[in-house]
């Protein structure tokens, strides 16, 4: 799933300068459902897994730490030291370059009350299915904050463009069926405590 997040998210990227966001998300798993939330504030983002681990990142410097709640526990890793390892070993191993197409299905259905267009992403095996709404309401702004988040994603990545927001996602993986649908994306201020680490939070 941690591999798919940069090629969903960038479905709903543009360019411009950054502001603050939180975006809410419902994930069903084989009917299982779970909530993850996302903070952005500038150059910063923070994804909340339900109540039990939350993923702090730094694009400027590839810093993520992940914070594991029922153990306080901290993990630290830098994820541009990872990308430059990752190239290393595609190139040696000539590992096929993780890419993206992008199809217009044409069909259209309803989401939440918003026309969508469905498209079909192509990452290696893996097959995502979008419901795109082109006219979401201040999705140019939207689209501008969530950029920080393809950030993260591997070097020499080639991330698709779908003209819009994608309200609702469905993927297969490994015979676990994903189904994201966007709960609620709000504008206001972020504040700058989601970012700071627990001080009782240790590394094991």
């Amino acid at each position: 799933m941690k591999t798919l997040l940069p090629l969903i998210l960038s479905a709903i990227v543009s360019t411009s300068a950054l502001a603050d966001l939180t975006l809410v998300n419902e994930t069903q798993l084989n009917g299982a459902k779970s909530r993850t939330t996302i903070w952005i504030k500038g150059d910063k983002a923070r994804t909340d897994n339900d109540t039990t681990s939350s993923v702090i990142m730094n694009t400027a410097t590839g810093d993520m730490i992940t914070l594991v709640h029922e153990q306080k526990m901290i993990f630290k890793m830098n994820t541009r030291e990872l990308k430059a390892l990752s190239i290393k070993t595609n190139e040696s191993s000539k590992i096929p370059v993780n890419t993206s197409t992008v199809t217009a299905t044409g069909k259209m259905e309803t989401v939440d009350g918003h026309e969508c267009e469905i498209y079909q992403v192509k990452n290696l095996d893996t097959v995502v299915k979008m419901w795109v709404a082109k006219n979401y309401p201040g999705q140019e702004k939207i689209r501008t904050e969530l950029k920080i988040l393809t950030k993260m994603s591997s070097e020499g990545t080639k991330q698709p463009d779908v003209p819009g927001i994608a309200l609702k996602t469905e993927f297969e993986q490994q015979g676990m069926k994903f189904i994201t649908t966007l709960v609620s994306i709000k504008s206001d201020p972020v504040d700058e405590a989601h970012f700071t680490i627990p001080t009782d939070y240790k590394a094991p």
